[in-house]
């Protein structure tokens, strides 16, 4: 496990420990492909997700999360950690810090990246800084009140900018939200094959 990923948790459940509670919140989600800032993770096959959050009080925060991809590699499984800190202060400015660590179990790869993300009533910025030669990402969000329909601009370094809308539906199917996304990613490789992919997911 990487040194900073295991300082990173103990500082957290040291700062857990200190508080009387800490709220835990778990997901699991079924989609028809996993797309990640408007690419294929999944090679058009459908997905199975799920993870969990530990927060406390104070705003530090950890989490878990999985799904299977296909790169057509040796890997079949990737897994997440990231830690942070997130609030908001009294002029109603949101901000979230934390560093993310993607794994591939069975590969010979794995990417981190430093993040920050500053909101403000529905706008949102978050810059992803990329570890060891990883490429840098920014992502401009806005959603519509509460309508459930939101809107992701990202223009990630070395590899192509993406657009992704979403639509969270206002009912739900025994149970389970119904989420809807048309994500597209314009290639910086001109001999790349730009993806233009709509996903469903169902998610509890």
């Amino acid at each position: 496990m990487n040194k900073i990923l295991k300082f990173g948790i103990v500082a957290i459940l040291t700062s857990f420990g200190s508080l009387q509670a800490a709220e835990f919140e778990g997901n699991i989600a079924l989609s028809s492909e996993y797309m990640w800032r408007g690419m294929t993770q999944s090679d058009g096959e459908a997905a199975v997700s799920g993870g969990f959050d530990i927060s406390g009080e104070s705003g530090a925060y950890f989490g878990v999360w999985g799904s299977n991809v296909e790169y057509g590699d040796d890997a079949t499984m990737e897994l997440d950690y990231y830690f942070g800190y997130a609030g908001e202060t009294e002029g109603g400015l949101s901000y979230d810090i934390g560093y993310l660590l993607y794994d591939f179990p069975g590969a010979d790869y794995d990417a981190e990246e430093i993040y920050l993300g500053l909101g403000y009533s529905y706008f949102g910025v978050t810059y992803y800084a990329g570890q060891d030669d990883a490429p840098d990402n920014v992502e401009f969000s806005v959603s519509l009140g509460e309508t459930g329909l939101g809107l992701t601009i990202g223009d990630y370094d070395d590899v192509g900018q993406y657009t992704i809308l979403a639509y969270d539906l206002p009912i739900s199917l025994a149970g389970l939200s119904i989420g809807l996304a048309w994500n597209d990613i314009d290639y910086d490789d001109d001999a790349a094959e730009d993806d233009d992919v709509f996903a469903i997911t169902f998610s509890m």
